[in-house]
């Protein structure tokens, strides 16, 4: 198939990662995202107060569902799948205490 072509173009064939890699790697990266919308929602405040709570809100509804995302698959993938079993515990304890209902919940009952 690649005997005719020239050497510049052919192409290593991909190699396909296990499913429980890729779902590891899913939920880090939803995990990642879920941080860094909790964040932004607090460093952006630039603009007008209308504008400010509109970017607070968007980025914290954000960062709730990619947090609740990130739950669900580390949960699955430790059910699931026993060869990263430390790793996806460490992204479900890290999805839990970066998801903001949880801590409005807290703040809410203590408080």
């Amino acid at each position: 198939m690649l005997e005719g072509m020239p050497s510049s173009t052919k192409v290593a064939p991909r190699l396909r990662k296990a499913p429980s890699t890729q779902m590891l790697i899913a939920a880090a990266v939803t995990e990642g995202v879920a941080v860094l919308s909790l964040v932004l929602a607090f460093t952006v405040n630039v603009g007008s107060p209308s504008t400010v709570l509109a970017t607070f809100l968007g980025f914290m509804i954000l960062s709730v569902l990619a947090a609740t995302l990130a739950f669900t698959l580390a949960l699955t993938g430790l059910i699931r799948y026993s060869r990263y079993s430390s790793w996806f515990l460490a992204v479900l304890v890290v999805s839990l205490l970066a998801n903001p209902v949880l801590w409005f919940f807290l703040i809410g009952t203590f408080f």
